[in-house]
């Protein structure tokens, strides 16, 4: 006889559960309380919320996917939250390490996340970055994608010459600049890692872009995160607000985003591209803000051109993923359907996934930094079955 993979899964979860239960009265081994679904609770944060049965959603799948984490199947798993037609339907949170880059594995203290807590987004930064591009083209502060990225240099003009005079804030959106750049052959851990020596060197900017060209812009991509970080420079330079107050003033406010914070390198220069620092329910507000075209609740803060070009695709990263202005694209197969959506993604397990077709926005914050990150696995098995 032939077991499936879930089958599987809770024979082992009813093995754990029972020798959790057969330990002694006095031991300090306790088991995790059975899972019951409550509607995510309404404040004052802007968020409506609903039940996951007043949007046809199946509340099977995801009792499994919470009993996984809880039983530590799925290990750093910090929070899932589900938004169905403009409304927070699910909202979960879990026991896990925050990130702490000298710590083992980069992990640090153990915290029971909620609701309050900030969490660490490692690269879905970028995604913000981006909007924040976005809105300062809608105000006029930039012109378009198409304005020259060393134009807003002139003190690196030492470090131009005819190919890089042509690269566009475009291919900066779209990771192809063209750089020589060696963020994707090294961990984060090493100090070869060209995004980890930006921290060592008193100007990270001429870091990138003293590099030489190894592609023609916009012809070939390479995941860079220095590219973000001049995005952020740019939206400084062009509109007078450093990057962290532009943000405060024309993205966080209106969204009613109270709780964030900044990483900064040693010259004052934002990390535009990592390690900002939001509530999930925050994150689900920059997914909305896309699946809604760029309005959050009567507020047009992008346009919806701008929304529609991040989410389609620019370039081709490999057979699986497509890249558009800071948001990774792909489709997913579940219940013998393919379903397009377009994501914004964090080292350990940080996502944004928007589901247009099927009017969701799906949040995961976690942990698993240098461990295995199950996000596509939950998504894919649970999530998308629930919705289906």
């Amino acid at each position: 006889m032939q077991y499936s993979f879930n089958t599987i899964r809770w024979l082992l979860i009813s093995l754990l559960v029972l020798l959790i239960l057969s330990c002694t009265e006095d031991s300090t081994v306790e088991p995790p309380p059975p899972y019951s679904y409550n509607a995510p609770e309404q404040t004052d944060d802007g968020w409506l919320t609903a039940t996951i049965n007043d949007v046809g959603i199946e509340g099977e799948k995801l009792t499994e996917v919470v009993n996984l984490i809880n039983y530590n199947l799925y290990t750093e798993v910090h929070s899932i939250l589900i938004v169905k037609d403009g409304k927070l339907v699910f909202e979960e949170y879990f026991t896990g390490r925050e990130f702490d880059y000298s710590g083992s594995n980069h992990q640090g203290s153990i915290i029971n996340y909620d609701m309050d807590r900030i969490h660490n987004q490692a690269s879905v930064t970028k995604s913000f970055t981006s909007a924040l591009v976005g809105i300062a083209i809608k105000m006029g502060y930039i012109s378009s994608v198409d304005e020259k990225v060393y134009s807003y240099f002139p003190e690196y003009s030492d470090l131009s010459n005819e190919e890089k005079d042509n690269m566009t804030l475009e291919h900066l959106l779209a990771m192809s600049s063209g750089f020589e750049w060696n963020e994707g052959d090294y961990p984060y851990a090493d100090q070869r890692n060209d995004l980890i020596q930006m921290w060592n060197v008193a100007d990270p900017l001429r870091h990138l872009m003293a590099k030489p060209l190894v592609a023609q812009p916009g012809t070939q991509f390479y995941y860079n995160s220095a590219c973000t970080i001049l995005l952020g420079e740019i939206v400084k330079r062009a509109s007078g607000f450093n990057l962290d107050m532009f943000a405060q003033k024309f993205l966080f406010q209106p969204l009613g985003i109270t709780q964030h914070q900044w990483a900064y390198f040693s010259n004052g220069v934002v990390f535009a591209s990592g390690d900002l620092q939001v509530r999930p329910r925050d994150m689900a507000k920059l997914g909305y803000l896309y699946l809604n075209k760029g309005n959050w609740r009567g507020n047009q803060l992008l346009s919806e051109e701008w929304t529609q070009k991040s989410s389609e695709s620019y370039i081709e990263v490999n057979s699986f993923w497509k890249y558009g202005y800071q948001w990774w694209l792909r489709t997913y197969n579940s219940n013998s359907q393919s379903i397009d959506s377009y994501a914004a993604r964090g080292w350990g397990g940080q996502s944004i996934i928007v589901f247009p077709d099927l009017n969701i926005v799906v949040v995961l914050t976690g942990g698993n930094y240098l461990t295995y990150e199950p996000v596509d696995e939950i998504v894919q098995n649970y999530i998308l079955p629930a919705v289906l």
